[in-house]
C-alpha cells in the first residue's frame, strides 16, 4: 500500500520563492527533458546526467546572463569555477565545477526553496542525485524535519514523484550504495565534517574500505559515480582549503549556494537582500550599519 503524507498548509505561490527556483532551472535550459530521457536505462550507478554529456561552458554562460538579467544581477563575462585538488589520501586528481549563488534573507524560505528547487530539477531535467552539505548537526538536522514536514506538501505539487532523503550515517555505510543504485531521486545529507578527512587513522569512515561493501570501491567512490549535485547550506562556512578540497573529493556536477551571507556571490543567480525582504514585507526589522530598525 503506498505510503501517504499529511499535507501541511504552505504556500506555493509566494513569488520570491518562485524565482529563486526559477533561477535555477532556467540555466540548464537546453538539456534532454525528463521525457526525452526517462526511458534510459541504467545497471548499477545511476548518474544525474550520461557520462558522454558535458555542459557546453558558452551555452550555459547565455543562460545564466539571462536569468542575471532577469533578476536585475549585472551579467556575467565568464563564468566562475570551483577548482582544485581533492582530498589527500582520495588520490591525486583535481575537479572542478560550477558554482551557482542564490542570496536569500534569514526567515524567507532558503531550506524550502532549495528542497522544491530539487523537485523541479528532478521533474525537468531527471537530475536524480543530491547531497546537502551542512556545517553543522543543527542544521543536520533541521534540514532533515523540513523535508519530513514539507514532504506532503511537494508530493502533492509533483505527482507524488519518488524522491527520498537519508541521513548519512557512517555506521551504516552501505547506504552509500543504495543511494548510487536507486533509479529515483535520492538526497543524502551530510555535515562536512563527515567526509573532511581521507588520511591517517582518523580518516573519515567514508574513506575505508567497509565489510557492508565488499569489492575494489572505497564508499566514496559510490558517490564520485553519480556525479551528484551538491546543495550547500551557508557555504561561507566551507571555504577553507580543507573543505573545499573534500567537496571537490565528492566529483559534483555543479554546486548550488545558498545563504544569507555568502562571502563570494559565485555565478550570481538570484538576490533577495535585507532590504528587499523588508521592503516586500517578508521581514519586520533590518540592520543598516549595526542599528536594527523596525
Amino acid at each position: 500500500m503506498p505510503k501517504k503524507y499529511i499535507v501541511q498548509k504552505f504556500d506555493p505561490n509566494q513569488d520570491f520563492q518562485l524565482e529563486a527556483i526559477q533561477a535555477v532551472v532556467d540555466i540548464f535550459q537546453g538539456l534532454p527533458t525528463n521525457g526525452d530521457r526517462q526511458n534510459t536505462l541504467w545497471t548499477g550507478t545511476v548518474p544525474n546526467f550520461p557520462p558522454e554529456k558535458v555542459f557546453d561552458e558558452t551555452w550555459l554562460l547565455e543562460n545564466v546572463i539571462t536569468v542575471q538579467k532577469r533578476n536585475n544581477i549585472p551579467p556575467l563575462v565568464k563564468l566562475a569555477k570551483d577548482e582544485g585538488l581533492v582530498l589527500d589520501g582520495a588520490g591525486y586528481d583535481s575537479h572542478e565545477y560550477f558554482p551557482f549563488t542564490i542570496e536569500m534573507e534569514t526567515g524567507t524560505g532558503k531550506t524550502y526553496v532549495y528542497l522544491r528547487t530539487i523537485y523541479e530539477l528532478s521533474q525537468k531535467y531527471n537530475f536524480r542525485k543530491y547531497i546537502i552539505v551542512v556545517p553543522s548537526i543543527a542544521i543536520f538536522e533541521g534540514v532533515f524535519k523540513a523535508f519530513q514536514d514539507l514532504k506532503g506538501h511537494l508530493s502533492s505539487l509533483y505527482g507524488n514523484m519518488n524522491v527520498h532523503m537519508h541521513k548519512y550515517d557512517s555506521a551504516h555505510i552501505s547506504m552509500l550504495r543504495d543511494f548510487a543504485d536507486s533509479p529515483f531521486t535520492e538526497i543524502l545529507v551530510m555535515t562536512v565534517q563527515s567526509f573532511d578527512n581521507a588520511s591517517g587513522y582518523h580518516r573519515n569512515n567514508i574513506y575505508k574500505p567497509q565489510e557492508q561493501l565488499p569489492g575494489e570501491r572505497l564508499p566514496y567512490q559510490y558517490i564520485q559515480e553519480t556525479r551528484p549535485i551538491l546543495i550547500l547550506d551557508e557555504p561561507q562556512n566551507l571555504k577553507s582549503d580543507l573543505r573545499r578540497s573534500a567537496l571537490h573529493t565528492l566529483n559534483p556536477l555543479y554546486s548550488l549556494n545558498y545563504s544569507a551571507t555568502h562571502h563570494n556571490l559565485y555565478n550570481h543567480l538570484y538576490s533577495l537582500t535585507p532590504f528587499e525582504a523588508y521592503q516586500r514585507g517578508l521581514v519586520k526589522k533590518i540592520q543598516v550599519d549595526g542599528v536594527l530598525e523596525t
